[in-house]
């Protein structure tokens, strides 16, 4: 079990953004000491380095990452129960589909721009080379 100030160590996080994580349901509530301190499972740890992740590297916002979460939580409660329809898999499978292509969409984004990245350090490289002939 971890403290926040352990927590936000391992992830990268501020104790703000954990904590307003929690308060808007992107993360669930942690256990507590009868003191109030919050204390943090390794799971926890890590789905939190997840959610920071998606967030710094994809670019999701927290309504995408809400929506991640909640859908994560509701398979892993499907998974669970065994009263679920064909249709309520067939929800989720939709879910998770359209999940799929915005990342998708952002993964093209992120090539065209690296693209561009990569083509704009050639012309540099060659635009130097031809400085350093001239000289």
């Amino acid at each position: 079990m971890y403290k926040i100030d352990e927590v936000t160590k391992m992830t990268g996080l501020t104790k703000r953004a954990v904590r307003y994580y929690e308060e808007i349901g992107l993360i669930l509530p942690p256990s507590r000491t009868k003191g109030n301190v919050r204390l943090y499972t390794e799971d926890e740890v890590s789905e939190l380095k997840k959610v920071a992740e998606a967030k710094e590297v994809l670019g999701f916002s927290l309504q995408e990452l809400q929506e991640f979460m909640s859908l994560k939580r509701t398979i892993e409660q499907a998974k669970r129960d065994q009263n679920v329809s064909a249709q309520d898999v067939l929800e989720i499978e939709n879910m998770i589909h359209t999940q799929m292509e915005m990342i998708m969409y952002k993964v093209d984004k992120m090539m065209t721009f690296k693209e561009e990245l990569e083509a704009m350090h050639q012309r540099a490289t060659d635009i130097r080379k031809r400085k350093e002939q001239e000289e």
